[in-house]
């Protein structure tokens, strides 16, 4: 407890001096934890067929029999998740400014009725569904452009950010709709500005070890087409001479 209350003042203390470059570091540690739960699981299940078959599209997995899965740590790609996440981070926290601004939290001061107190409570849970709604509508969406994008144009380029769209891109945003509007009501009504990022990024392991999961997953079935399409080229090749 005491560790804990430690760690708290030091994150306050830091953030109050160099409030992005925290929040930078923050979420680009808790990414490389995600990534590293996500390799974790692939490594510790040798192969991953039941756990893909049940979490990721069936497009996706259709050749997975044929993917060169690495049976060692691939510390590249928890370097790029942990990199992305840092790079992120001062976009997520200007957005979590900007939510605050437009749509701010009533204050209480001083000793109120229960009928006040009750309205109170009302706009704030309708403060808390419109930065919520605000939130999943604009940046949700938006943000899984930026990450398969980032993603893509780091493990080999342009090809590769239109095979993550085609892929990739519409299953993400559907697990998204099933997991984050309840969370983040839950952060906008409850958590101080300075926490909301952290607290997203900390309950978001889980989620970004799907995310690297499907990332992952999207990659080694493209290499598997295109080795089928060359294969095939060079067939026809020979059957034409």
């Amino acid at each position: 407890m005491n560790g804990l209350r430690t760690f708290k003042a030091f994150y306050n203390k830091s953030y109050n001096k160099r409030p992005i470059l925290t929040l930078c570091v923050a979420n680009g540690f808790l990414g490389a934890i995600s990534d590293s739960l996500a390799q974790g699981i692939s490594l510790y299940e040798q192969s991953t067929k039941r756990i893909n078959a049940a979490i990721l599209p069936e497009k996706i997995t259709r050749h997975e029999s044929m993917w060169s899965l690495s049976s060692t740590w691939d510390f590249q790609r928890t370097l790029r998740f942990a990199a992305y996440n840092f790079c992120v981070a001062p976009l997520g926290g200007k957005w979590y400014m900007f939510l605050d601004k437009f749509f701010p939290m009533p204050v209480v001061t001083g000793a109120v009725t229960k009928a006040v107190q009750s309205q109170i409570t009302k706009k704030a849970n309708g403060m808390a569904i419109k930065r919520m709604l605000t939130d999943q509508l604009l940046f949700a969406p938006a943000g899984l452009v930026v990450f398969f994008t980032a993603m893509g144009l780091a493990e080999g380029g342009w090809e590769n950010v239109k095979e993550k769209f085609r892929d990739a891109y519409t299953p993400a945003l559907i697990a998204n709709y099933k997991v984050w509007p309840i969370v983040q009501f839950v952060n906008f009504k409850f958590m101080p500005l300075q926490y909301r990022l952290p607290f997203v990024s900390s309950l978001g392991i889980v989620w970004n070890a799907y995310l690297s999961w499907l990332n992952n997953a999207s990659k080694q079935e493209e290499q598997v087409l295109e080795i089928l399409e060359r294969e095939d080229t060079e067939l026809e090749v020979m059957q034409i001479t």
